[in-house]
């Protein structure tokens, strides 16, 4: 139908401004891993290995010893050969994720027998799909990735349960490569294929597959073992463990030591031994960090605490969409059909990798429930607008009253995040580098004998170097071997050094050059001999 395609091309036109406005300049500066990221593929592209001089890494980029799964690196290249080394080309694949979720969540729909373009509209206007499209997330690349891998394992039972083989080599392809995009993707994504293989299995007729699918089985199989075979090579090495090891709660010791102190006062009786013991403290953890990923002040009011994750003024969803998860999801539990049960595991496996770490409820970790909340949204939408159709009057109004909420809430959350949100967590944003390391190379080259200092205060100085000056990273590379770094970070490069503290710079050096950011770290002041260069 016409009026349909007009929709259509209506939400794909808006979900394009909401993501395109400002783009690379809202958020308002990279922070540090987006960075890293940059400058890894910049290296990559000149060099064919990353900054530390490790050849085309496969699983992981070593960066600040914190090894980052390596495949958002390898996206950015294409685009740095079009936008040059900026924001632009760092966040374009994570943009391009987004707006692929938006075909993805309308095929699921479609699946499911909703209305797809309600689904599609939904995710259009969501603020987590907003924002998280905006900036360089690995973990939003890893989403876009699974969500696709659901479509295409659900795609694999074709019409008269046939079996589409295409659709089952394309849904391993995914889930494979989001192994290799982002840590939290290294659980959810062997889960939700394990979840896919039943689903497909219970849907098909396995005894009436042809010898010819089977053989097509067998070989897809065998190219996604080989497929994950560099992962399991590393699989007790830094680059798989290094991020569970810094963040994984069972390497958080008050909760033993808490387990150790309720025994004590309970005099080391058996029921305390039970109730008390450590596993039994760690699984209240985990199923508390599981809810909270589920909580309405989360999900519909502030949003992850972490400002680089949420906008704070909103929740990653709208208040109004409270009401519809609830509808939805009694509906969804009511039809109970195979699908909807595979999209709720997914759900349930999406928040496992925060509810095992600390800092939880955590967007990153858990991004791959929001899709599915989105479908569970649009069908309480589609459920409650069905209740009123044999009334006219009545489905009208209720149309336009869910039509001016939502764009009540849209305005609202466009001018904040607009106009408010660059301001507030310019800080998180490591706002200010960009300008500072262009005032500080122009000083430099008019003081070429001045020994050179940059405070570490705001964090990551030499990468921030590196990326805004496109130094070659050959350079960066011979220069690894012998540098002194802090886990992976140089505290040194060429004639510059990268100081903690002020009390930390040799008095033989008395007049320098000096750049330290100002209380709000997002602004700096860069000094020669004590005379401060404003730019």
């Amino acid at each position: 139908m016409l009026r349909n395609k007009v929709f259509f091309i209506g939400i794909i036109g808006l979900a394009l401004y909401l993501r395109l406005f400002q783009f690379g300049a809202n958020p308002p500066s990279l922070y540090w891993e987006e960075v890293a990221l940059g400058y890894d593929a910049y290296s990559l592209l000149k060099t064919g290995a990353d900054h530390h001089g490790n050849v085309l890494p496969i699983v992981a980029l070593e960066s600040f010893g914190d090894w980052k799964p390596a495949l958002y690196a390898y996206l950015i290249i294409p685009f740095i050969t079009l936008f040059d080394l900026s924001a632009v080309a760092v966040r374009m694949p994570s943009l391009l994720a987004g707006i692929s979720m938006l075909f993805a969540i309308y095929l699921l729909a479609k699946r499911l027998g909703q209305n797809p373009l309600i689904a599609m509209a939904v995710l259009a206007i969501a603020p987590w799909a907003v924002h998280f499209s905006r900036a360089g997330w690995e973990a939003h690349v890893a989403t876009a990735l699974i969500v696709w891998g659901v479509y295409f394992g659900v795609a694999t039972v074709g019409s008269q349960s046939k079996f589409k083989s295409k659709n089952f080599a394309a849904a391993v392809l995914l889930l494979v490569l989001s192994l290799y995009t982002y840590h939290a993707a290294r659980i959810v994504g062997p889960l939700v294929g394990l979840a896919l293989v039943v689903f497909v299995a219970k849907s098909l007729d396995l005894k009436k597959l042809a010898p010819s699918a089977w053989r097509q089985l067998a070989a897809i199989t065998l190219l996604a073992v080989v497929a994950v075979v560099p992962l399991l090579l590393k699989i007790s090495s830094p680059e798989i463990l290094q991020r569970s090891r810094e963040t994984s709660i069972f390497s958080d010791v008050s909760i033993i030591l808490e387990s150790n102190d309720l025994r004590e006062q309970a005099d080391y009786s058996f029921v305390s031994r039970l109730i008390y013991h450590r596993s039994v403290l760690f699984g209240k953890e985990i199923l508390s960090n599981a809810l909270a990923h589920f909580s309405p002040q989360y999900l519909f009011q502030s949003g992850d605490s972490q400002v680089r994750h949420s906008v704070q003024f909103f929740g990653h969803l709208y208040h109004v969409e409270l009401l519809f998860v609830v509808i939805g999801f009694f509906v969804w539990m009511k039809k109970r059909d195979a699908l909807r049960a595979l999209l709720l595991i997914v759900a349930v496996v999406a928040v496992l990798p925060a509810s095992i770490s600390t800092g939880a409820p955590h967007a990153l970790r858990s991004m791959t429930l929001f899709p599915v909340l989105v479908l569970v949204i649009a069908e309480g939408i589609e459920v409650l607008v069905s209740m009123f159709r044999p009334h006219k009057i009545r489905l009208s109004l209720l149309t336009l009253a869910i039509i001016s909420i939502y764009a009540a809430e849209l305005s609202s959350f466009w001018l904040y995040y607009s106009k408010v949100y660059p301001t507030i967590s310019a800080r998180e944003w490591q706002y200010g580098y960009s300008d500072m390391i262009s005032s500080l190379e122009k000083t430099m080259l008019e003081h070429p004998d001045l020994p050179v200092y940059v405070s570490r205060a705001a964090g990551r100085p030499a990468m921030y170097y590196w990326f805004f000056t496109k130094t070659d990273p050959a350079l960066v590379q011979a220069a690894d071997e012998f540098v002194k770094k802090d886990q992976g970070e140089f505290l040194e490069f060429n004639a510059i050094r990268f100081f903690n503290s002020e009390s930390d710079l040799p008095q033989s050096d008395a007049v320098r050059i000096l750049a330290t950011p100002d209380s709000d770290q997002t602004s700096w002041t860069v000094m020669v001999g004590g005379q401060a260069i404003t730019y």
